[in-house]
């Protein structure tokens, strides 16, 4: 931790002072760390001494709390998940003492998503990884104590190419009817601007869904007047089942830009949204990628992320069901936040309250050295006043951390999970924040 040197003669004299003074308990206030929850709010685990990652989180009916992403040395890493009690403490029930990885692919692999069976299971997605490349989506699930379900795809798990050199499988939503909807990119690799949005549905057993797009893959390319290129991040569901998918575009020349669509239940764009169900949103001069997404109860569309002022700034843009901005929200559908002067600000990942509230966290900070984020707004894109100082909450744990994966507990508390530096290797880091 920072310290703050205090000479001696004035600590002396303040603790004389403090004899003559009544204790009073300050009031735990939203956005606060909750002192409930591991060690003054924090839970910070490493696996054996590797570099872990926490990109996603879950919360489960129970309580428990999922932590999925990856562990290992690069740059060779595997899947990696930890189930924590409510309290924060590792659920020892789950894996090895509360912790569990999984060699999905003997090269490398890695989980960027996760979400939760009502059978206490767990399906991943993620990406085959070799020397740094992601070749392949991979989706994996997981038994409810943190082994392999070996009646899912091959011995746990299923590998989807596009007949591209590359694909990477970035966020995963169930249906209600049992099926698994990946989303990520197919294309030239990760670091290419030629990628498409890539879509896959499974059936319950892994197989591919026949019945969506073609033989269960669908890829969206969105055009323009050079080489475009797009990365889907986020997925989510209508409750008229239609897929909205979020993320990035790039025309060649120009800066990066949001990126939606919308897609029926057969895996067809969904042409009565934006242009032939596609919507790309260029936000200031500079570039603007987007990372995070939710429905509201409402049917609009909220998509976060971060864009570029001096630095990079949480940024959100929130949409009508139609695809049309909504310009009650922020200024004119846009909200950025900038955490303060010089600080390099990117929004990972997107929550929103049963109220409407949008919890956005990330990382912040100056360059190279990073805190925890989180951010809260209120559904008209304004920043929440009653959260953290002026609706914004940042954690710093001494070293480096980054936020990756957002939650809300049905109590109201927000859970943030990244990686956070012990000195030697990064850790999952998971935060609790009060929530009133």
């Amino acid at each position: 931790m920072k310290e703050n040197h205090i000479p001696f003669v004035m600590f002396a004299a303040l603790f004389t002072a403090l004899l003559f003074v009544v204790p009073t308990q300050a009031r735990a206030a939203a956005g606060d760390l909750d002192p409930g929850f591991g060690r003054g709010g924090v839970a910070q685990t490493d696996f054996a001494g590797t570099d872990e990652y926490g990109f996603a989180v879950k919360v489960q009916r129970d309580g428990k709390i999922v932590v999925g992403g990856q562990s290992g040395v690069y740059p060779v890493f595997h899947a990696g998940l930890a189930r924590y009690n409510a309290n924060g403490k590792l659920d020892r029930s789950f894996g090895t003492g509360g912790k569990a990885t999984a060699a999905l692919d003997a090269g490398g692999d890695g989980i960027q998503g996760i979400a939760l069976q009502s059978d206490g299971k767990i399906v991943t997605a993620g990406a085959v990884i070799h020397n740094n490349f992601t070749l392949a989506f991979i989706t994996g699930r997981f038994n409810a104590d943190g082994t392999l379900d070996t009646s899912f795809g091959t011995n746990g798990s299923v590998q989807t190419t596009f007949g591209d050199q590359a694909a990477e499988g970035n966020d995963v939503v169930l249906q209600s009817d049992g099926k698994i909807v990946v989303v990520g990119s197919s294309g030239a690799g990760s670091y290419s601007d030629l990628n498409d949005f890539a879509l896959v549905r499974y059936n319950s057993d892994g197989s591919l869904d026949q019945s969506f797009g073609s033989g269960g893959k669908v890829t969206t390319h969105f055009r323009g007047s050079f080489n475009t290129g797009s990365i889907a991040w986020a997925v989510a569901l209508q409750r008229d089942g239609k897929i909205v998918v979020g993320g990035t575009y790039v025309n060649e020349a120009t800066p990066y830009a949001f990126a939606l669509a919308r897609y029926n239940t057969n895996g067809s764009l969904d042409a009565s949204f934006g242009n032939a169900g596609v919507v790309t949103t260029r936000i200031g001069g500079g570039d603007a990628l987007a990372l995070g997404l939710v429905v509201q109860r409402d049917g609009r569309i909220v998509l976060a992320g971060y864009s570029d002022g001096e630095d990079h700034d949480f940024t959100l843009a929130c949409y009508n069901s139609n695809g049309s901005l909504d310009t009650t929200f922020g200024t004119g559908g846009i909200t950025t936040t900038n955490f303060s002067a010089n600080s390099d600000d990117i929004a990972y990942a997107l929550a929103v309250q049963r109220d409407g509230t949008l919890l956005v966290g990330g990382r912040v900070g100056e360059y190279p050295v990073f805190d925890f984020g989180v951010a809260r707004y209120t559904s008209g894109g304004q920043l929440d006043q009653s959260f953290g100082v002026g609706g914004k909450v940042t954690t710093d744990l001494g070293n480096d951390e980054l936020g990756y994966g957002i939650a809300v507990q049905r109590d109201g508390k927000v859970l943030l999970s990244g990686a956070a530096f012990n000195g030697s290797t990064f850790d999952f880091g998971v935060m609790r924040y009060l929530g009133q």
